[in-house]
């Protein structure tokens, strides 16, 4: 156990002083924000925060319940989880099981909520208007849940289908096989999704009753943490949050905080091998340590993990990269409990690094040893707080969603006046709390962990069927690693040469919208300064349209491949611009490649300078070329692990995009080498259309001056190459059409993808209002009421302008043949209904709609993203939403029903049998209509046949 000493002591105490703050505590924000913030505590002891924010067109809440997986009983693994399901379907006051999805989804909203290892969140957004009756349906939740017998009979085969979902997932697979190296007296080591065999009746034991108990043991008032964030004024958001959660129950209820040590005394150090599926090479070094979490302030593993996952020149990466050992590196704290945390170095490894485990292991000791001796520096501590200041300074004001499920959870762990603040917060250096954490980093506190294939193993987790060991490690490897020789390319980052110091905003005249400011032929710039959201950054995106990008399966992958070794030979540079507030993006596309860089504007200029020279001038390394190559054909082979219904999405964008499959992209990759790539490159530049745009705090002639260096370096030809935008295959009318894979996977997996008959607007926003009308019933029916499976949804998905709907359901017990039918049921219903909408009902879905087509940006990069897009379908008057909204409105309930004929006359079904039929039936199905699939291709998009 760590003690404290005086300085520490005196903190604590603080902190203890902060929790008793009064009531109407201020919140501390940020100079730039405009939002409104009060905490309350209602009078059964639930705490709140309400946001106003008077240009939201969304509200939100989210309510943090402080108990979560760790609360299970020993023999009900999945408890919290399955309750955190059924308190969606029906309370007393509404008792229909959807009416809360119904409501939500109706009024332009969407739900979710998670059961974590401590916590369990429920949260939604939902259209400002809408927000007082939504609050008052979700507070039912924890006022008078209805536990419904058919419904708590029926979810269990949700629960049970969302843990099988995952039967094949490595991160899961793995997660619980590593659970076998805790104290088994430890619940984090337990099973925690849930099962139909863990949520069973027996004799003796009731589901339903046991619900009950748990929610009336931990669902209390004491324990509930609230944020709601709509555009009313404080006194409304306050007086709707106490008038709809004060008849929350105060049971006086103790958070479950568990007593066991993490790791049984003596267990360590280990070596945990897990068996993959994918082919994967992945080191992680754990260390459990005290907990942190009344360091908040202090921030030592924070600290600690910004050094060793650090990047740049000097870092622990670089030296392994050039040993061509590993590919990748993090390191973060893993578990952060009440009384215990575990900090965690994790690797992706090369072949020739998976050779090398020991000496990898040595390196990072060194690493280790080097931090202590000059690692815990004040002046690198005082950067760190530097670039947080300016950070919290000029953040964002965030989704709301995600803004109310930080504050609810913020509220468990941070005083009041530093809810917003706490993460961006860097108190007193302490140099000593610094090197008590880095201390727990040694050899004999180490649980060694290996990933990949053709491990030894001799054990098998009964959940997941991962094969497993756990062995102790021998005093010889310990030695090399307690007193390791330390490589002289080793050292502790420097200052940061990315650090914004300009941080002035231009002076700039306001448009409604981008102007073409400068051209040339081929090549256009488009601008746009803010004068909204009054943050010193911008966004800088161009797009190199090139004629050989996609011509071919070879060219695709060599297109990948150079972005790849651009971006690996830049790494040191482009990690120290991330931690200084800049991002780059740069990748291939269906039309050539783009580039993006967001964030602070003052070092932009510098940035793109490093990116040109290495875009024009790539460094061809030998060692480089192999270790991504081999990495990029990884991907691909392991993308037939993927969950069957993501698998499906692949083959509906290869049909209708024409683009190449996973098979003709690995055939082509195995040919490539790196002569191949220095003789495509230069034709990937050139000749090639540029179109480029700046948005934000840039000035208009540094803005030109930037494009001009883009063009110069990358486009140096005058060409006027127009790039043609990718088509997209129309689907034969009356003609359905049937594709088959086959997947290891043991669920079924059924897509169906209706086309809209153009890419038209009116057609687009016809398809969306259908979605709208669509989307819940789908889900009700065949995932509460048929319990078909976990992934059930429907979903409008238009592919580039041209709209459509798809219907998608993953099941581990229902074939594609039946789901078949029960589409087309639905479909049918769905036209039947669309007849008989009334007035007021499809008004109220066209609001749901248009709230979700007009939803405001909450930050520039938003913006610049809808702007991107509106260039990239050619739209120069930047108008699609208004557009879009006024077809809306103009929509009858004919027009719906003529659209849903015309939905239903162009048909796609795509289908995974898993393990729902013989083998002799899914072979027989796999020809369906590849053929036509394929002459289609040919015909329509240009694409060779297979």
């Amino acid at each position: 156990m760590l003690r404290l000493h005086r300085p520490l002591a005196f903190m604590l105490l603080l902190l203890l002083s902060w929790l008793a703050l009064p009531l109407r505590a201020e919140i501390i924000t940020g100079p730039l924000d405009t939002r409104e913030y009060r905490y309350l505590q209602l009078d059964n002891g639930l705490r709140a925060v309400v946001v106003s924010d008077p240009r939201a067109d969304k509200a939100a809440v989210s309510m943090n319940v402080d108990v979560g997986s760790n609360a299970n009983p020993e023999q009900r693994p999945g408890l919290a989880h399955f309750l955190e399901h059924m308190l969606f379907l029906g309370t007393e006051k509404y008792p229909q099981a959807d009416s809360y999805q119904q409501f939500i989804s109706s009024h332009g909203g969407s739900h979710n909520a998670f059961t974590a290892y401590e916590n369990t969140n429920y949260f939604f957004d939902v259209e400002a208007s809408a927000l007082p009756e939504a609050v008052d349906r979700f507070a039912q939740f924890f006022i008078a849940p209805l536990f419904t017998a058919e419904y708590v009979d029926r979810e269990r085969h949700a629960v049970h289908s969302e843990y099988q979902a995952k039967l094949r997932d490595d991160g899961r697979r793995s997660f619980e096989a590593q659970k076998q190296a805790f104290n088994p007296a430890h619940h984090y080591s337990r099973f925690a999704v849930g099962s139909l065999q863990t949520l069973s009746n027996s004799d003796d034991s009731h589901i339903r009753e046991e619900l009950i108990r748990f929610y009336e043991r931990y669902y209390s008032a004491n324990l509930m943490t609230l944020a709601v964030l709509g555009p009313q004024p404080l006194d409304q958001l306050e007086s709707l949050v106490r008038q709809a959660f004060g008849a929350v129950e105060n049971r006086h209820a103790s958070p479950y905080v568990d007593q066991a040590p993490l790791f049984v005394e003596g267990s360590l150090p280990a070596q945990l091998n897990i068996e993959t599926l994918r082919e994967t090479r992945v080191l992680s070094l754990s260390f459990p340590m005290p907990s942190v979490r009344t360091h908040w302030q202090q921030k030592p593993l924070y600290y600690l993990s910004s050094l060793i996952g650090y990047e740049g020149k000097g870092s622990l990466l670089s030296l392994l990269k050039a040993k061509g050992w590993v590919r990748s590196l993090s390191a973060s704290p893993a578990m952060d409990l009440p009384e215990q945390a575990m900090f965690r170095i994790e690797m992706e490894l090369t072949e020739a690094g998976w050779a090398a485990i020991d000496q990898i292991t040595a390196d990072t000791f060194a690493f280790i040893e080097t931090l202590r001796l000059e690692g815990v520096n004040a002046e690198l501590f005082a950067e760190e707080r530097q670039l947080s200041e300016i950070q919290f300074r000029y953040r964002m004001p965030g989704d709301p969603t995600h803004e109310v499920m930080r504050l609810s959870q913020a509220l468990q762990h941070y005083p009041t006046p530093y809810l917003l603040k706490a993460d961006y917060y860097f108190g007193d250096f302490d140099a000593e709390l610094i090197q008590r954490y880095l201390e727990q980093m040694r050899p004999n506190n180490l649980l060694l962990t290996l990933e990949g294939q053709e491990l030894q193993t001799d054990q098998v987790e009964a959940r997941y069927q991962t094969a497993y060991s756990i062995q102790p490690i021998d005093e010889a490897r310990l030695a090399q690693w307690q007193t390791p020789s330390i490589d002289a390319r080793l050292h502790v980052r420097k200052r940061n040469p990315f650090i914004a110091e300009n941080l002035a905003l231009i002076s700039a005249e306001d448009y409604p919208h981008p102007q073409a400011i400068w051209s040339k032929p081929g090549s256009v710039l488009w601008y746009l300064p803010d004068n909204e959201f009054q943050r010193p950054k911008a966004d800088f995106f161009f797009s190199l349209l090139s004629p050989v990008a996609n011509q071919s399966a070879r060219n695709t992958m060599l297109a990948h491949l150079y972005t790849r070794m651009v971006l690996d030979q830049l790494n040191e540079p482009l990690y120290d611009a991330a931690l200084a507030g800049l991002g780059v993006s740069l990748y291939p596309h269906m039309q050539g490649l783009s580039l993006k860089l967001s964030g602070f504007s003052d070092k932009q200029p510098l940035l793109l300078t490093t990116l040109m020279t290495a875009m024009r001038n790539p460094e061809f390394d030998a060692e480089r070329f192999a270790r991504i190559r081999d990495q990029l054909r990884e991907e691909l082979e392991n993308a037939a692990q993927e969950k069957p219904y993501n698998q499906a999405f692949n083959h509906l964008y290869n049909h209708l995009l024409g683009s190449w499959t996973r098979e003709q992209k690995l055939a082509a990759l195995n040919t490539l080498s790196l002569d191949d790539l220095k003789g495509f490159y230069p034709g990937l530049l050139e000749p090639a259309g540029l179109r480029l745009l700046a948005h934000g705090n840039l000035a208009t002639d540094t803005a030109i001056a930037m494009a001009q260096q883009v063009s110069h370096t990358l486009q140096p030809a005058q060409l006027g190459w127009l790039a043609e935008p990718p088509h997209v295959l129309s689907l034969p009318l009356n003609e359905p059409m049937i594709d088959t894979f086959l997947t290891e996977h043991s669920d079924a997996s059924t897509l169906l993808y209706l086309q809209g008959p153009n890419e038209d607007l009116r057609t687009r926003a016809a398809v969306a209002l259908i979605s709208e009308i669509a989307s819940t019933p789908f889900y009700s029916r065949l995932r509460t009421e048929k319990q078909y499976g976990y992934i059930v949804f429907a979903n409008f998905m238009p592919i580039r302008e041209r709209a459509g709907l798809t219907l998608v359901v993953q099941s581990p017990n229902t074939d594609p043949f039946v789901l078949a039918s029960e589409y087309t049921r639905f479909l049918e219903d769905t036209r039947a209904r669309l007849a008989a909408l009334g007035d007021e009902e499809l008004e109220r879905y066209k609001q749901s709609l248009l709230s979700r087509i007009n939803q405001r940006d909450t930050d520039l990069n938003e913006r610049t993203s809808r702007y991107w897009r509106e260039l990239d379908r050619d739209n120069l008057a930047f108008d699609t939403r208004e557009r879009l909204s006024e077809y809306t409105r103009g929509l009858s309930r004919e027009d719906l029903s003529a659209m849903m004929d015309n939905l239903m006359a162009r048909q796609l079904l795509i289908r995974n049998f898993g393990g729902t039929v013989e083998a002799a039936v899914k072979q027989q199905a796999q020809q369906d209509d590849d053929a036509r699939l394929n002459a289609l291709k040919q015909e329509q998009l240009g694409v060779p046949a297979l």
